[in-house]
C-alpha cells in the first residue's frame, strides 16, 4: 500500500529541482508542484505557499494543461492553510485559476 511520506519527499524533490535549469520551465513547474504539495502535506504552508507562488510565475507562460491542473493541485491543497498569511496571499491573488479547472474533464 502506498502512504504518503512528505518528509522524505521534500528532500528529494529538492535535490531533483537542484539540478534542472530554467530552460525546463514545464518540469521545472511540475517539480515545485509536487514539492508543493509534499510541504502542505508536511505541514509547512509558509514553504507550500512560496512553492506554490513558484509554480503560478513558471507557468504562467506555458500552454500545458498538465501544469494548469497541477495548479489546481495545489491550491486546493493549500486552502486548508487559508489563515496563514503566506497562503492567504497566494489564493487571493491566485485563488481564481481553481475556478478554471471547474466544469472540465479528465
Amino acid at each position: 500500500m502506498w502512504t504518503r511520506r512528505p518528509t522524505c519527499a521534500v528532500p528529494l524533490l529538492s535535490s531533483v529541482l537542484d539540478q534542472y535549469d530554467a530552460t525546463h520551465a514545464r518540469e521545472l513547474a511540475l517539480y515545485r508542484s509536487w514539492l508543493a504539495v509534499a510541504l502542505a502535506d508536511a505541514n509547512e504552508p509558509q514553504q507550500a505557499a512560496a512553492e506554490a507562488q513558484r509554480v503560478i510565475d513558471l507557468s504562467g507562460d506555458l500552454s500545458s494543461d498538465r501544469t494548469a491542473e497541477r495548479t489546481r493541485v495545489v491550491l486546493q491543497r493549500l486552502q486548508p492553510f487559508a489563515d496563514v498569511p503566506e497562503v492567504r496571499q497566494v489564493l487571493t491573488e491566485h485563488g481564481r485559476l481553481l475556478l478554471a479547472g471547474e466544469g472540465a474533464t479528465p
